[in-house]
């Protein structure tokens, strides 16, 4: 069973780990379910009556609570962490060429 984050009028939000991208909560009313995005608060999968989504998009608005639950859904799910991007290595940085001039010159 995964945490409960919170649960307000009778919505469950949760959190899972081994779970796939995008970053979500499953919000959990009576017999239904939806995945909704952290992000944009958006449901992508399921359903749930808009006054219960809309109690959902008010707890990720408060107190920053977006970029703590997306990191708290990392912690659990590491391996689908977008990676940073490397800096390139001054070996594998391409070095301008110069033409070689031709030989011979006008006539």
């Amino acid at each position: 069973m995964a945490p409960i984050l919170e649960e307000r009028d009778g919505v469950s939000i949760h959190i899972y780990n081994k779970e796939h991208v995008p970053p979500h909560i499953h919000a959990v009313y009576a017999e239904e379910e939806a995945l909704v995005n952290i992000r944009t608060g958006e449901i992508f999968v399921g359903d749930l009556p808009k006054n219960k989504l809309r109690i959902v998009q008010e707890w990720l608005n408060e107190n920053n609570r977006r970029e703590i639950v997306e990191e708290n859904f990392y912690e659990l799910n590491p391996r689908l962490r977008p990676k940073l991007k490397e800096k390139q290595s001054d070996k594998d940085k391409k070095v301008p060429v110069k033409k070689k001039k031709k030989k011979g010159g006008k006539k």
